[in-house]
């Protein structure tokens, strides 16, 4: 008996979730003139804000967006792309390294609801999605969507290499300054009586700031940064030619292209080395391991400026 009774309850339960779900939609549906037939065939409500004229994205293709994601019934943000509304996101506390600014990934892995709705707009088109929570994460939360989608991306690798060209030769990185696989330029020459590198075991105390190479806008920029050093009371120091490496300070990771860089630099150089995706983070891309969000896309060009403040060779030599 208790067990009937105890069943009964969830059931009623889940039925007034349910009821209180679908009033909160039809309200929303109502105060924003929301037709029911903004209705799709998956169940969520498409509003299309701005025509884009580009591809539409499919399954496995990467596609780049500017979003903010709200609760409903509160109108509190679950998550956004936008650093304006970083303040009002009550989780930005805890996405310490999170990028802010457009977010590329690949397409067809979200919730539902969102696959649905972007499958439906074309690059540049601006769109509104309300997603009941069955087609979102099943706890009776509707969500509201506001979506630009800026860039769909069919073959990323084809893509990325096509910005970094252009990237290079919007700032001057022409063959000789490649360097191995990386680009390469002294931005500050140190003292040329000096002319010991880096050696193997030798101690590198340097600064960094790293920022990622965006390619889907007008212009190629790279003004967004996703981790640095520049303002820690202490550079990073970094046992040269060891394996694990040994590291002091605090650096979220140190791709292959950012210690070919260092290896070719003598005490008191500064310098900017780009890096392609294969010597950065490849197709694996940077992730924070706590909280699970991208904080470098895959396949994504980067670049570091690099002070290397000194070169400290092992006890003894």
């Amino acid at each position: 008996m208790i067990l009937l009774l105890a069943t009964g309850c969830v059931k009623n339960d889940w039925e007034e979730s349910e009821k209180h779900e679908k009033e909160v939609i039809q309200r929303y549906l109502t105060d924003n003139s929301i037709s029911s037939d903004a209705e799709t065939e998956g169940g969520i409500y498409y509003v299309e804000m701005v025509a884009g004229t580009g591809l539409s994205p499919v399954k496995d293709n990467y596609i780049v967006i500017n979003y903010v994601g709200r609760y409903l019934e509160s109108n509190a943000i679950r998550e956004t792309s936008y650093d304006s509304l970083k303040d009002e996101w009550d989780a930005a506390t805890y996405f310490t390294y999170f990028v802010y600014g457009p977010v590329k990934f690949k397409f067809g892995y979200s919730i539902a609801g969102l696959n649905e709705g972007i499958s439906l707009m074309k690059e540049g088109g601006q769109a509104k999605m309300v997603i009941p929570s069955d087609k979102a994460f099943y706890d009776f939360n509707p969500l509201v969507y506001d979506i630009e989608l800026i860039k769909v991306i069919r073959d990323p690798v084809r893509y990325e290499d096509s910005v970094l060209l252009e990237y290079r030769n919007a700032k001057g990185f022409d063959e000789t300054t490649q360097y191995k696989e990386i680009w390469f330029k002294e931005t500050v020459t140190p003292d040329p009586a000096d002319q010991r590198t880096v050696q193997a075991n030798d101690t590198l105390l340097f600064r960094f700031t790293g920022r990622l190479v965006d390619g889907f806008g007008s212009v190629i920029k790279d003004d967004r940064i996703f981790d640095t050093n520049a303002d820690d009371s202490e550079p990073i120091k970094l046992v040269y030619n060891t394996s694990p490496k040994k590291i002091s300070g605090i650096i979220l990771s140190i791709p292959k292209g950012l210690i070919t860089a260092l290896d070719t630099m003598r005490k008191g150089t500064h310098a900017t080395a780009v890096l392609p995706y294969t010597q950065a983070f490849d197709d694996d891309g940077l992730y924070d391991p706590i909280h699970g969000y991208t904080i470098v896309p895959k396949y994504q060009t980067i670049v570091y400026d690099i002070v290397l403040e000194d070169i400290r060779p092992p006890a003894g030599k």
